[in-house]
């Protein structure tokens, strides 16, 4: 098809955001919940939970670069990535089900296997799902800006997937007879609410415009190759890696900080938990607005600063400091808003710079490694914690009162120390990539002069 040029109308964006509350919900109860369902609920070891967490994203190196590949030579009717939105949903809403459905009674090791098992077919189900969809971006559309617009209706919708996520699942699994059993009920509810999400996704984009190009028979160093040559690609992917890797340590963290270290009362964790995503939902339109006006390259600097300063407060605060921990919490929100909206809204105009150089258009390649960089990042930074808790004397299913002074500190660096080293990795790093709007813009002249000759 010709290359779009006129703004998409809202229903397009809105039916493509709305994909985004399955992938939030994943990303919600599995970054914020289930290492603590596996130490609190039951009773796993920090370290053995660690590694079960991380494990399957060693899977995903393989799958998520291969699901691109697979997409973007799908020929249908539907287009290269809608089908996997209808398979992928209703695989990952049945995972999630039975991840959160593990035996109580069972042998500490029998309840780490099926954990790992469910979370294996979890993994993969998100793989062919997400990578699919976050790929239609870069199709809809071409225009620099538009892009930056698209990310923020994404955005949005993560935060009120998140925000549904961190306000109902405490609310539910602290309702139950005990932890265990309130979690199942957690995964019961969102496993239905994703495949809900991921169907209505599917069907409000059957008429979203494609701008697609045929793509040369699957080879593993073609494949490779889209990466390796692609300089602005690798820079963030990078950047992103270290902030997925802050992302998934304060994240993971968080529950253990509210319920160990500050002391909240049971029926306000959930509320504390929300705060940031009501934050982080509110400024999403005034940083879209930032970025347009600024440039998202400039925006991504100030957002990494300001994610590097936001947790230092934690190492301090005091249990019962709950008006204190709302404005640090605030603040973090506001900050994480920003780091979400503008690495997303650049790997988009990172497609182009391999369409030039291959005349392919292979958007499920670069947001097959783009996928398996937020995976595994979030997931190394929960398993970076787990060796921090352990390492602590941290007692797994143990409430604060038993815990020891060092596993309270191990609290505290995990959520707060170890992000703040990261952030600031991340960084320095950004200084690598280049790719202006400028850039950009005369990347695609070039491409539209390759094809007229």
């Amino acid at each position: 098809m010709a290359q779009q040029k006129q703004k998409l109308p809202v229903s397009i964006k809105v039916g493509w955001a709305v994909g985004e509350l399955a992938v939030a919900s994943y990303i919600g109860l599995t970054i914020a919940f289930l290492l603590f369902y596996s130490t609190q609920a039951l009773g796993i070891s920090p370290w053995l939970a660690g590694l079960v967490l991380l494990a399957p994203r060693l899977w995903d190196a393989f799958t998520d670069p291969l699901m691109g590949a697979i997409s973007d030579r799908t020929r249908s009717k539907m287009g290269r990535r809608r089908p996997y939105l209808l398979v992928g949903s209703i695989l990952l809403g049945l995972s999630i089900a039975g991840l959160f459905a593990a035996p109580v009674e069972a042998s500490e090791m029998h309840k780490a296997m099926y954990v790992l098992l469910f979370y294996f077919l979890a993994s993969t189900a998100i793989t062919i799902y997400d990578v699919p969809y976050s790929s239609m971006m870069a199709e809809m559309t071409d225009d620099y800006d538009e892009r930056t617009l698209l990310t923020g209706y994404k955005m949005v919708a993560a935060r009120l997937g998140i925000l549904a996520i961190l306000f109902a699942a405490p609310a539910v699994f602290g309702s139950g007879g005990n932890l265990a059993e309130g979690f199942r009920w957690v995964g019961f509810g969102f496993g239905g609410f994703i495949i809900l999400t991921g169907l209505a996704s599917f069907f409000l984009t059957k008429n979203a415009p494609r701008l697609e190009k045929p793509v040369a028979s699957f080879r593993v160093k073609d494949e490779i190759n889209a990466i390796r040559h692609n300089k602005p690609f690798r820079a963030l992917w990078i950047v992103f890696f270290f902030q997925n890797l802050a992302i998934g340590a304060s994240a993971t963290t968080l529950l253990y900080m509210l319920t160990v270290v500050v002391q909240i009362t049971p029926n306000l964790i959930g509320s504390f938990m929300a705060i940031g995503a009501v934050t982080a939902t509110i400024v999403t339109p005034i940083w879209v607005i930032i970025g347009r006006k600024m440039s998202k390259r400039r925006s991504y600097y100030v957002a990494l600063v300001l994610s590097a300063v936001a947790p230092i407060p934690m190492l301090f605060v005091q249990p019962g400091a709950y008006v204190v921990l709302i404005f640090i919490l605030i603040f973090i929100g506001t900050s994480e808003a920003a780091n979400q909206i503008f690495p997303n809204a650049m790997v988009p105009d990172t497609v182009e710079i391999d369409e030039l150089r291959t005349g392919e258009r292979r958007e499920g390649a670069i947001f097959g490694a783009w996928a398996f960089c937020r995976k595994i990042g979030m997931t190394g930074g929960a398993f970076l914690v787990s060796l921090l808790l352990s390492a602590s004397g941290f007692i797994q299913g143990a409430g604060a009162d038993a815990q020891p002074d060092t596993a309270l500190l191990g609290v505290r660096l995990g959520y707060a120390l170890l992000p703040i080293c990261l952030w600031i990795i991340a960084l320095l790093l950004l200084r690598r990539y280049k790719l202006t709007e400028e850039m950009f813009n005369e990347t695609k002249a070039q491409i539209v002069a390759k094809n007229q000759t």
